[in-house]
């Protein structure tokens, strides 16, 4: 399991979400989407999410949007530090 962050590398709230990850020592990816604003329009769409971050749970079974940094950290409530 390991997480996507799809963001903006000057986004105040990506870099809150990546912080928040490397606090619950998860793994993710950070996918970096500063050079194409076609590309950014791309994954809104396709995550159906209108800002950034995109945070992605992936796992074998399923990939899970979980939403900007706020959702993040609601996700991320009661999991061990």
């Amino acid at each position: 399991m390991f997480y996507t962050v799809y963001g903006i590398t000057d986004c105040p709230s990506c870099l809150h979400a990546q912080a928040l990850l490397m606090g619950y020592n998860v793994e993710y990816v950070f996918v970096n989407t500063d050079f194409s604003k076609t590309y950014r329009d791309q994954i809104k769409k396709q995550f159906f999410w209108p800002t950034f971050p995109i945070v992605v749970l992936n796992s074998e079974h399923k990939t899970e949007v979980i939403g900007g940094y706020e959702e993040l950290q609601s996700h991320m409530v009661g999991r061990k530090k």
